[in-house]
């Protein structure tokens, strides 16, 4: 087929007898009622304002479209989300508009039955796939939900709705741009390239698609034999046949992985919005340290990295992502490798040291009982290197020992929560994951990280009712007594009651900043406690007609468990917190 271009009408366009509107496997999926950029209107609303807003009685030209045309078929390379949304927009006009229209979504099964049971009447689109799993189902509703609501004026006037139909099918036109099918995908990518529409992941998606389908060319030999001509028939077919099953598995598979990297708990535990999540990055890191993060033509260059022939090639990098995206999945699904690494990324301080983190994990999965070697040293400060290359250190690099011997001294001090509160809350962390991966025989509970914040430390007792005295020597010798308390503000006098505590009643190195008065709360439930006593925050906790996350804090019960809080109790818990913390880091004084 020659290239060609020439003007239709929607009518034209869309209502062509016999033919079928492909997307290709390699097309993004459809976004076009997505609200980007802080807009207030999706691609769909604002093509439906043009429409209604247009003179009706004029043509209106709509951007042009790029296809192949092949036989029957008729493949977008660019203008799939138009085409789409015109076949949702005549839907919604009239269900009757739309019977003759073959539109087809090439290797995404339910998006392709979800268009194809629009022509159904009573089709409730609303309960197809009601969790939502599957994003081009989502976005076809919303479509339908932002159409029909531009639409809501036409619905009580006939005339005004038949008019509109009208001008839709003979008055709106496209540059309808034929190009031929070798050119289709190189095209796919400069148009939407350069249009910022299609991201990296997706071209390189596109990319192993497009090489995957390449036909397996041989020389064959022309036989007089019908058998033997009937045989080399066959084979072409059969090869064919195993051609598009791979592609279809290949974009299952790289569909399911975008699915699980978009998920909220996967994206918030290994901090990325990326739709491919941190497989591709980490791909290319491991390929070449000196990357930091995958691009297009990154990829395209290993294509022709080892001498293999480029399909040789693409199957063998496939393979690679798809175990790689395993040991993803499987370190997230191990409980405690899960609460190990996310306490070590939490320390992370750039790419490479992620990437360093997910390396050592990865590499361990497989172990019966991962301890926490790695993380606990994290959380002291240390380094990758400090801990796994300890016996690489020069004699003037800091040790791994060193790091949790300075650890220790700060939180030994009476100052904890003003002077080293990231150090304080990374130890209480520390504790309460280890309760949790004592859980199950052992095996662990997955910790819920969204507790952790900058706002996660609250004083067990309140510091507002903890005071001081302080003397003032003026210089003509007079003396002024005051009394202030935790936030350093000056009292009314000398406080009475139980539930005052006197700092100087305490031990050095004790107060109720040092990390003997602390906890690990949920960050968004610390203001529930705000100043209230030992006992109100106890009632609080423990009441479970109320939803609250830190309940399920495991060494925060075992503080609130005790029946008072006083001097002693902040004393004989810091004495443990330090007893444990020496114990764990080998500690001898």
């Amino acid at each position: 087929m020659k290239s060609k271009t020439v003007f239709k009408t929607i009518e034209d366009f869309l209502f062509q007898e016999n033919k079928t509107f492909v997307i290709p496997n390699y097309q993004r999926g459809y976004k076009w009622a997505v609200k980007e950029n802080n807009s207030t209107s999706s691609a769909v609303q604002k093509l439906l304002d043009d429409l209604i807003g247009a003179n009706h009685e004029q043509p209106y030209f709509l951007q042009g479209i790029t296809v192949v045309e092949e036989d029957n078929k008729i493949f977008l390379i660019d203008g799939q989300q138009r085409t789409t949304t015109l076949y949702l927009l005549l839907w919604c006009l009239e269900n009757e508009l739309i019977k003759n229209i073959q539109l087809e979504y090439d290797i995404r099964k339910s998006s392709k039955e979800f268009i194809n049971n629009l022509k159904v009447d009573g089709f409730d689109f609303e309960d197809f796939d009601r969790v939502n799993e599957n994003q081009d189902i989502y976005y076809f509703k919303k479509a339908i939900e932002q159409i029909n609501a531009k639409l809501k004026p036409f619905r009580d006037e006939k005339s005004k709705l038949s008019g509109f139909i009208d001008f839709l099918r003979t008055k709106v036109t496209i540059l309808y741009i034929v190009i031929d099918q070798e050119k289709a995908t190189k095209t796919f990518t400069m148009m939407n390239g350069s249009k910022a529409t299609m991201l990296q992941e997706e071209l390189v998606k596109a990319e192993i698609l497009r090489i995957i389908s390449l036909p397996d060319i041989s020389e064959q030999i022309v036989s007089s034999s019908v058998n033997d001509n009937l045989n080399n028939l066959k084979e072409i077919i059969a090869t064919d046949w195993e051609t598009n099953a791979l592609r279809s598995r290949y974009a299952r598979e790289w569909d399911k992985w975008l699915y699980w990297w978009n998920k909220d708990q996967v994206k918030n535990y290994f901090d990325t919005e990326k739709p491919m999540g941190m497989l591709l990055d980490f791909y290319f890191w491991k390929k070449d340290n000196s990357v930091k993060s995958f691009d297009f033509d990154s990829f395209k260059a290993l294509l022709n990295e080892n001498g293999e022939k480029e399909k040789q090639r693409t199957k063998h990098i496939f393979k690679e992502l798809r175990d790689l995206q395993k040991s993803f999945e499987d370190i997230f699904s191990s409980p405690r490798i899960y609460n190990y690494l996310k306490m070590s990324l939490l320390c992370s301080v750039n790419a490479q040291d992620k990437f360093d983190m997910l390396c050592y994990f990865m590499e361990r999965k497989h172990k019966d009982k991962l301890e926490d070697d790695y993380a606990k040293w994290r959380l002291v400060g240390a380094t990758h290197r400090q801990i796994v290359k300890a016996n690489e250190l020069k004699n003037n690099e800091e040790t791994k020992e060193k790091k949790a011997l300075d650890a220790y001294d700060r939180l030994s001090q009476k100052h904890v929560y003003q002077d080293s509160y990231d150090l304080a809350l990374n130890q209480l962390l520390r504790l309460n994951v280890e309760e949790d991966n004592k859980l199950f025989a052992g095996i662990g509970r997955k910790f819920d990280f969204t507790i952790y914040g900058s706002k996660s430390l609250e004083h067990i007792h309140p510091k507002s009712k903890a005071y001081r005295k302080e003397e003032i020597v003026y210089e003509d010798g007079v003396v002024e007594i005051l009394y202030k308390d935790g936030n350093d503000i000056t009292l009314p006098g000398e406080p009475i009651g139980t539930e005052w505590l006197n700092r100087a009643c305490m031990e050095p190195n004790y107060s109720e900043h040092s990390i003997g008065n602390l906890l690990l709360l949920d960050k968004n439930e610390n203001s529930k406690f705000n100043n209230k006593p030992f006992s109100e925050k106890k009632e609080i906790y423990f009441n479970v007609n109320e939803v609250f996350k830190s309940r399920n804090l495991l060494h925060t019960i075992s503080v609130f468990s005790k029946s008072n809080w006083t001097i002693d109790d902040i004393q004989d818990n810091q004495k443990q917190f330090i007893a444990r913390f020496k114990k764990d880091y080998a500690i001898n004084e």
